[in-house]
C-alpha cells in the first residue's frame, strides 16, 4: 500500500498534533532520564520493523495501540492484520513498506521532515539508554526468578541494576514507593514473562517507571488474555520486544517490535498545561490562516490585472 506524503505545512500541523497526543499520555522525563522526542511515541522501532496481528485485545480502550507509532529506519516495514485498531498517527521512514489488512489501522505518513523527526527520536532514545545505564544504582540485584518487592519509604528518584528477570506462573516484581517517586530499572541480560508482571504500588505511576534493557536477546511476554503485564516505559534499543500477547501500560521503544494474539500498549494519561496546548493549536491555526490569506491576495491581484 502506498504511503501518504505530506506538505511542510501539514507536517507542522501534524507535529503540533503529535505533541498534543504525546503530552496526554507519555512523559519525556522519567526521574533523571530524558527520553527527548522518543518519549512522544507509544511504539517506536529504532532499527527494525513493527509486526502485529490478532484480535483487538482485552485491554483495548478501544484501541489496541493508543498513540503515535514510528518506524525509524529505511528498508523496514509496518505489518498488521486481524481486527487490530490503532489511534495513530503512524509515521514511516520514506520508502518503508506498509502492509496492512486490519480495518482499524490508519494509513501511514511519510516525508523528509518526518524522516528527520524519526532520526532525532532514535538519537534521543540511544542517548537516554546510555545515560540511564550510567546512573549510580540505589541497589543491585542478580537474576530475579521469584516474586519480589522493591520498596522505598521516601519519595525520590531510584535506580536499580538487575541482571535478569525470568518469571513464569504469574510471578511478579512489585515496585513500591510514595507519590512523586521514579524508578529506573537497568536490566542487562534478560527479561522473560511467561506469564509474569512488573506491577506498581504506593503512589508510583507508570509514567515514572523506566525499564532500560541493555541486552540484545529478545524480551518475551506470553500468557493468554494479556496475563503478562508491565506498567512503565520499556526502552530496549538493541533488542526486539515480543508480546505474544502481553499488556504494557506505557510505551515501547525498541530495536524492533512484534505483537500477536491481542497484545495491547496503552499509555497512562498525564495532565498538560492548557497554555502549552493552546499555544500549539494557535501555531497550527496561524500558519493555515496565513496560507488562506495569501491565496486570497493572489486571487485579488489576478482580478485587478484582468
Amino acid at each position: 500500500m502506498k504511503v501518504k506524503t505530506i506538505s511542510p505545512l501539514n507536517a507542522l500541523i501534524l507535529a503540533a498534533g503529535l505533541f498534543l497526543v504525546a503530552a496526554g499520555g507519555r512523559a519525556s522525563m522519567i526521574g533523571d532520564v530524558d527520553l527527548g522526542t522518543a518519549g512522544d511515541y507509544t511504539l517506536l522501532a529504532l532499527t527494525g520493523s513493527i509486526q502485529d496481528s490478532g484480535p483487538t485485545g482485552p485491554d483495548a480502550n478501544p484501541f489496541s495501540v493508543n498513540g503515535p507509532v514510528g518506524v525509524v529506519s529505511a528498508g523496514q516495514h509496518f505489518q498488521d492484520s486481524g481486527s487490530r485498531t490503532y489511534s495513530g498517527p503512524i509515521y514511516l521512514h520514506t520508502g518503508d513498506t506498509f502492509n496492512n489488512s486490519a480495518p482499524g489501522v490508519p494509513s501511514p505518513l511519510s516525508s523528509g521532515a518526518i524522516d528527520a523527526a524519526l532520526a532525532k527520536a532514535s538519537s534521543d532514545a540511544f542517548a537516554a539508554s546510555s545515560f540511564a545505564s550510567s546512573l549510580s544504582p540505589t541497589a543491585t540485584f542478580g537474576a530475579i526468578t521469584n516474586s519480589t518487592s522493591i520498596m522505598e519509604l521516601t519519595a525520590g528518584n531510584y535506580v536499580f541494576n538487575i541482571t535478569s528477570i525470568t518469571f513464569s506462573g504469574g510471578k511478579s516484581l512489585t515496585l513500591d514507593a510514595p507519590a512523586g517517586s521514579s524508578y529506573v530499572l537497568n536490566i542487562s541480560s534478560g527479561l522473560t514473562l511467561s506469564p509474569g508482571n512488573i506491577l506498581l504500588s504506593g503512589g508510583l505511576t507508570a509514567n515514572n517507571v523506566l525499564i532500560n534493557y541493555t541486552g540484545t536477546t529478545d524480551i518475551h511476554f506470553s500468557g493468554g488474555g494479556n496475563s503478562s503485564r508491565v506498567y512503565g516505559t520499556i526502552l530496549a534499543p538493541d533488542a526486539t520486544v515480543v508480546l505474544s500477547p502481553g499488556f504494557v501500560a506505557g510505551s515501547i521503544i525498541a530495536g524492533a517490535i512484534t505483537m500477536s494474539s491481542g497484545a495491547n500498549v496503552i499509555p497512562v494519561p498525564e495532565v498538560t498545561p492548557s497554555s502549552v496546548i493552546f499555544g500549539f493549536l494557535g501555531l497550527a491555526v496561524a500558519v493555515r490562516s496565513r496560507r488562506t490569506l495569501m491565496t486570497r491576495v493572489r486571487a485579488m491581484s489576478a482580478q485587478r490585472k484582468g
